[in-house]
C-alpha cells in the first residue's frame, strides 16, 4: 500500500500566499499602469505630430486648389474671347 504524505497548510503558509499573491498582483498593477502611461503619452506625442502634419498638408492643398482655380479661370476667360470672336467672324461672313 502506498502512503500519501499530506502536507497541511499552517496559517502561516497561507498568510504568506495571500502576501505574495498581493504583492505580485500589486506589482503587475502598477507596471500596467506604467504602460498606460507610456502609451498616453506615445499617443499624445503622435497627436501633436500628426496635427502639425495635417495643417501643412491642408494648406499646401488649399494653395495648390487656388492655383489649380485660377489656371482654369484664366484659360476660360481666354475661351470665351476665342468663342467671342469666332462668333463675330461668323456673323460678319453671314452678312457679306
Amino acid at each position: 500500500m502506498t502512503k500519501c504524505r499530506l502536507s497541511i497548510m499552517d496559517s502561516g503558509v497561507i498568510e504568506d500566499l495571500k502576501q505574495f499573491i498581493a504583492t505580485t498582483v500589486s506589482q503587475q498593477t502598477v507596471d500596467m499602469r506604467d504602460d498606460i502611461d507610456n502609451i498616453r503619452t506615445d499617443v499624445h506625442n503622435l497627436d501633436v505630430k500628426l496635427t502639425g502634419k495635417i495643417d501643412n498638408l491642408s494648406t499646401y492643398l488649399a494653395e495648390a486648389l487656388d492655383n489649380s482655380n485660377e489656371a482654369n479661370g484664366s484659360q476660360i476667360r481666354n475661351h470665351e474671347k476665342r468663342i467671342n470672336k469666332l462668333e463675330k467672324n461668323v456673323v460678319l461672313l453671314q452678312a457679306s
